[in-house]
């Protein structure tokens, strides 16, 4: 009991530091806990032996490197290939079609993982490969849920090359498909990069509620039908909640 006592004192004394007050004294310390001064000092030295806290020129106390070697370890833990990858695997065992992971690079996505079926005819994608962003539902996923003042910048600066006769011509017809797909939820394709290729995609977002990447289903186009397709949409949102969530993301229903 004594223990943990002394332990929920210590986190009483941790969550004292804001951005707003990110320097406090002894006797801060103590009239905010309610705390002694003998009590709060000992907790502070305890505290500032193990890292957690460290003090300033003027002998006030803020927070020690200690969480800045935890702030990197949860940064590690929600890297998006990472949280990503058995989530991946299980999607591809359940809807039987190409899994891919992209990110945004400038005006590019980038494929940084992907999961194979194997099927005689496969996904002409690689790891490293680049597309733009206006292309392809995986691509495209990268900007069509984002903010819309973020888009409205990033448009005027996009050079539409077309791909093939389904590639998106010009930005208002690229506006149009975004504003078609923000209202589904997710974007789809159909050979707008490769002709006979289909692809869907939904966004990956993190603590912060910003897409940080994407995951799409592809494969050939027959195998996106409207029989399949609702079945793969589901799974997927399911793959893309499920990966969301270890990236921080808060899931609220409806959103």
């Amino acid at each position: 009991m004594a223990i943990a006592t002394t332990f929920d004192k210590g986190l009483k004394i941790l969550e004292l530091f804001t951005l707003e007050k990110p320097r406090l004294t002894l006797r801060d310390v103590a009239e905010c806990s309610g705390m002694t001064k003998p009590t709060a000092l000992r907790m502070l030295n305890t505290l500032e032996a193990n890292g957690y806290l460290m003090r300033d020129k003027s002998k006030a106390y803020c927070l020690g490197l200690r969480f800045l070697e935890l702030a990197n370890a949860v940064t590690e833990r929600l890297d998006i290939r990472h949280a990503a990858l058995a989530h991946m695997d299980e999607l591809l065992i359940k809807v039987d079609q190409a899994v891919n992971l992209v990110i945004r690079d400038g005006y590019e996505a980038v494929y940084i993982e992907k999961r194979e079926t194997g099927h005689a005819v496969r996904m002409y994608t690689r790891i490293g490969r680049r597309a733009p962003l206006y292309a392809g539902a995986c691509p495209r996923c990268l900007i069509t849920f984002l903010p819309d003042k973020d888009l409205q910048e990033l448009l005027p600066k996009l050079t539409l090359v077309p791909f093939t006769p389904k590639t998106p011509k010009t930005i208002a017809e690229l506006e149009e498909r975004i504003k078609r797909e923000r209202s589904l939820g997710y974007c789809f394709s159909q050979g707008e990069l490769f002709e006979g290729t289909s692809a869907i995609a939904m966004p990956v977002r993190d603590h912060t509620r910003k897409v940080v990447g994407a995951i799409s289903l592809a494969g050939p186009s027959a195998s996106f039908n409207e029989e399949k397709l609702g079945y793969m949409i589901k799974h997927l949102a399911r793959c893309v909640e499920d990966i969301s969530r270890e990236m921080g993301y808060q899931v609220k229903k409806g959103i």
